[in-house]
């Protein structure tokens, strides 16, 4: 799947206001993808970004709003329009251990581990743990739950949920429940941090990684870390404890 390729066009069908800097975009066309892929987004005249996959049939990406370009896609594309992707890229994908999981979203870490739990849908001892500063920064709690899985929210107000960090949640989780594998997105720090609980409790764990990523197929070498491309040898990589 990671060729060099020109960017499709492809029509934005409906737009989803997640929270108040946050919205997904569904459009009409339907890709061969897996959870943990993401797809290089472009603007003609603005730029191009890499996105995670909220899902893909249809192609669905949910976009933060943290600067010009994810400005512009959220403030000026609507139903009807047209944008551009490349992809799917990534060779490492989340990947399903039986037994029971448990997948920790910090912030935007939402959007591909919600792909993720659509292809779970139904599998027993599935669990959720999602995290935020606050509760209007939550997301895809409904979405969550519309899944039918067990949801546990921190926020590190308080305003809703647990208040503190999301990874006390999971340490009082792996300290009571036998747990097969950890599924992870978020902050690097928050990522170090289950790193080091998995690896205390001996539990597996993938973890979507997240770089400056520019051409999205491992030539450019931008995303680089450790020998490793996060664009091409991941975005996941599963672990086994130490």
């Amino acid at each position: 799947m990671n060729k060099i390729s020109l960017p499709k066009a492809v029509v934005v069908k409906r737009v989803i206001q997640e929270n108040f800097e946050t919205k997904t975009f569904i459009t009409k066309q339907k890709i061969e993808a897996l959870p943990g892929q993401f797809i290089m987004v472009w603007l003609p005249g603005v730029a191009e970004k890499p996105f995670s996959l909220t899902d893909n049939n249809p192609l669905t990406f949910t976009v933060r709003e943290v600067g010009k370009f994810t400005r512009t896609i959220n403030q000026k594309l609507k139903p009807g329009d047209k944008i551009w992707y490349r992809g799917p890229f990534g060779d490492g994908v989340f990947q399903e251990v039986k037994g029971k999981k448990i997948l920790v979203a910090g912030g935007c870490g939402a959007v591909p581990l919600y792909f993720l739990a659509k292809k779970l849908k139904g599998k027993k001892a599935s669990r959720v743990l999602l995290g935020a500063k606050t509760k209007k920064e939550l997301l895809f709690r409904r979405k969550f739950k519309a899944l039918g899985l067990k949801i546990k929210v921190s926020t590190d107000d308080g305003s809703l949920g647990f208040k503190g960090f999301i990874t006390d949640l999971l340490a009082d989780i792996l300290a009571k429940n036998k747990v097969s594998c950890v599924y992870s997105c978020g902050s690097e720090m928050m990522l170090a941090k289950i790193a080091q609980l998995c690896d205390k409790f001996k539990i597996k764990y993938q973890l979507s990684l997240e770089a400056l990523i520019k051409c999205g197929f491992g030539v450019c070498g931008s995303c680089s870390r450790g020998g490793q491309r996060i664009c091409k040898d991941g975005p996941v990589f599963d672990y086994w404890p130490a």
